[in-house]
């Protein structure tokens, strides 16, 4: 049961004539696997109380991101560290293969797992043996003395309890770690990747004496080659007991430098290089509008989301990065349909696509959500602190600030977050929620007003600072209704900062009880009610707060309301979508209805070399109405159409112009299954008339009808419940099956 085939992976863009850069994957047999999965559940069930919140690594409601964002908000406040202190990058010399056997089964005892567990455990590793998968055959079968298997389903949890403790020896050792906002901190890991937090250079030695150490015992060795350091102030020398002292290094994939401009072209200008090749290549293709909008997210949205999470990301880039998406929409051609449309869901006219501004500020909201749910965790605990300083994260979501103008300096990350939430939270004015602090109206020296003590004893509102006459507070007044020891300069500060005309909105106004003043548990907001809930599809709920000011309806709806009364466009952007058809079927009736289809007519604006006469008679210019109804042979084909349904569908039928534009909506309902199927063969009947044009063939009746009987020769097994209505209806009506 334990024996194993190893296959080599090289590592991405590594020499592969050295066995370093090969990662052994090893595949087991599915007794192993099943053993392992059921241990593996168990052990899950425990974790979270063994593992610290330091580690992020296959635990559950912890991400990657976290332990980005924690380096990163160390070197973007580092002036609130006072000591000359590193980030040390750890990299470990092969560390699944290299962990001892004896030190996992000792350490499973040792963090109190049971006998019958640990049993187990061993049964997985006695006379644990592996061949290796080469060009051809296999290895000669070894034994395996140490290393836990990559490929096998207990694996990463059994390698976090390593991980663990190397962190407590690294607590619990002399190692000094920085400490910032009234914390220390020392370490933070994902899965093997480890950095430390060091106070100064002396720490480093220390620091490696101690994982050398626990490498005696554990097997798990560092490579020190790999191994780098970051000062985070300022730092002369190039390196620290044969460690390199780096501006600029990789961090779980992400280029970490201090510099925060520099930060995004470093990271996303590659990205954006590598996704403009990969759309490049998928031009070649003949994909439908939906097809690619699909490959946007898929090949272009995807590749770009990691950074997102856990950098800024600035306008330019954003700019860039959708330009790029739409122009790969639009096949680096003429635009036909503006952004906002094609931006809006199917049912009001657009295609659904995913704009990258939309999709970063979602990122933005949810690492709000996270920190509301943790704010002092490890990960939180450094803009806890910054945010405190102003009132908290929770007060400032509600105060209408200017973000250049809030009396703290804020990372350029933390910026973008609250320029994200300032773009869904609405500050609409309100006397009973117009906050002193954080105030873009109310300003000294061109800076919000933010007075600690103030809030602390709960004053936050103007309407607070008004008497019984709808006046500002006189100093006497002040202190005599407050009794709060305030300064004669910190009060005329704040009052000689109230704008006059916002003070005369105070008129007549009852001032509120400190008592009963409004909440500012950002949750209970009505948009915190959508952003930060938990439950399904919120990513998409909170995409929609974001487009709903930014989308609009497309123009040719008030245009075809022009020509046709009570258009049900619902239902008409809807009506392809209700079968089980190819996007191309449906993007005839699209670009029809969206008034860019390329007849000769319309594409005649875009080449003059065109013959813009029809492609079927060529003796009249080839308009979309020209080419889809007025033509003698479009009208046979509708003729004979029309003659088909009134013999097998419904007696009762006549078809217009209007009718094959948009659809029948106004039919009687007890017909709704014979209108179903009527509108499948107009869909078709439209394609049909599509390949013929660029195929050089005149519509023909019959072909229609072998390429009916085609389709349900093909759908008629399908289980897709938009195949089974209308081969079910066509058998009830006896047509077409």
């Amino acid at each position: 049961m334990s024996q194993g085939l190893i296959t080599l992976i090289p590592k991405p863009q590594k020499e592969v004539l050295l066995i370093d850069n090969w990662r052994p994957i090893c595949l087991l047999n599915n007794d192993y696997k099943i053993l392992a999965s059921l241990l593996a559940k168990i052990i899950k069930e425990v974790l979270d109380a063994i593992i610290d919140e330091t580690q992020s690594g296959f635990m559950r409601n912890r991400h990657i991101s976290n332990n980005v964002r924690l380096v990163l908000d160390v070197l973007d406040y580092s002036d609130l560290i006072t000591e000359d202190s590193f980030i040390l990058f750890l990299d470990f010399y092969k560390a699944f293969d290299t962990v001892e056997h004896q030190f996992l089964f000792q350490s499973l005892e040792r963090l109190g797992f049971g006998d019958f567990f640990c049993k187990a455990i061993k049964t997985l590793y006695a006379n644990g043996n592996s061949s290796i998968k080469l060009k051809y055959g296999t290895s000669p079968r070894f034994e395996l003395k140490r290393g836990i298997r990559q490929g096998c389903p207990i694996s990463p949890y059994l390698f976090l309890l390593i991980t663990q403790l190397l962190a407590n020896s690294l607590n619990n050792s002399p190692v000094q770690g920085i400490s910032i906002a009234g914390k220390e901190i020392i370490i933070s890991q994902l899965d093997e990747d480890t950095t430390l937090f060091l106070k100064d250079a002396n720490q480093i030695p220390i620091s490696i004496n101690v994982i050398q150490s626990f490498s005696k015992a554990s097997g798990l060795y560092l490579n020190i080659k790999k191994c780098e350091l970051m000062a985070v102030k300022d730092c002369v020398t190039p390196s620290y007991y044969g460690i390199p002292v780096k501006e600029e290094l990789t961090y779980l994939g992400i280029t970490i430098t201090k510099d925060q401009k520099s930060r995004g072209l470093l990271n996303f200008n590659p990205l954006i290089k590598k996704t403009q090749k990969k759309l490049n290549q998928w031009l070649q293709r003949d994909l439908s509008l939906k097809g690619r909008v699909l490959i946007t997210k898929a090949e272009g949205i995807s590749r770009l989301t990691y950074g997102a999470l856990s950098l800024y990301l600035d306008r330019k880039i954003s700019k860039e990065i959708d330009q790029m998406l739409f122009n790969f929409l639009w096949r680096n051609h003429t635009h036909y349909i503006r952004k906002t449309v094609v931006m809006n869901t199917y049912e009001n006219g657009g295609l659904n696509f995913l704009d990258f501004t939309t999709l970063n500020n979602t990122f933005n909201i949810n690492w709000i959500k996270q920190f509301l749910r943790r704010p002092t965790s490890i990960w939180n605990f450094i803009p806890h602190h910054v945010f405190s300083t102003s009132g908290g994260l929770n007060f400032m979501l509600f105060c209408n600030y200017n973000i250049d103008k809030v009396p703290v300096k804020l990372s350029a990350f933390h910026r973008q977050v609250f320029l994200s939430w300032s773009l869904i939270y609405k500050h609409n004015f309100s006397p009973h929620r117009y906050y002193i602090w954080n105030n873009r109206d109310i300003l000294y020296k061109n800076t919000s007003l933010f007075l600690e003590y103030w809030f602390r004893n709960n004053i936050l509102l103007v309407s607070q600072l008004v008497n019984a006459e709808g006046l500002l507070l006189s100093y006497k007044e002040f202190l005599s209704l407050y009794k709060v020891p305030v300064t004669p300069k910190d009060f005329a500060i704040v009052l000689d900062a109230i704008p006059s005309g916002v003070a005369m909105l105070f008129r007549n106004l009852s001032r509120p009880d400190p008592q009963s003043l409004p909440s500012v548990d950002p949750v209970d907001s009505s948009v915190g009610k959508i952003c930060f809930s938990f439950g399904p599809f919120n990513n998409r709920a909170i995409r929609t707060l974001f487009q709903q000011d930014v989308v609009s309806i497309p123009y040719v709806m008030p245009y075809w309301n022009g020509f046709i009364e009570n258009i049900c466009w619902k239902k008409v952007w809807m009506l392809p979508h209700t079968y089980l058809l190819v996007n191309k079927i449906k993007e005839v009736s699209f670009k029809i209805i969206h008034k860019y289809y390329p007849a000769n007519h319309y594409m005649k604006k875009f080449k003059e070399n065109i013959n813009s006469n029809c492609s079927f008679c060529n003796d009249h210019p080839e308009t979309v109405v020209h080419l889809f109804w007025h033509c003698m042979h479009v009208r046979k084909l509708w003729q004979d159409i029309s003659r088909f349904i009134i013999e097998h569908i419904y007696e009762d039928f006549t078809l217009l112009w209007r009718d094959v534009l948009f659809g029948f909506f106004t039919y009687n309902r007890n017909k709704r299954n014979h209108f179903y199927v009527i509108h499948f063969i107009i869909l078709l009947a439209k394609f049909h008339i599509h390949k013929c044009k660029f195929t050089n063939r005149k519509p023909h009746f019959r072909t229609l009808q072998k390429e009916m009987e085609l389709y349900f020769k093909t759908v008629k097994c399908s289980t897709n419940k938009k195949a089974v209505r209308i081969v079910s209806i066509c058998m009830s009506l006896k047509v077409l099956v």
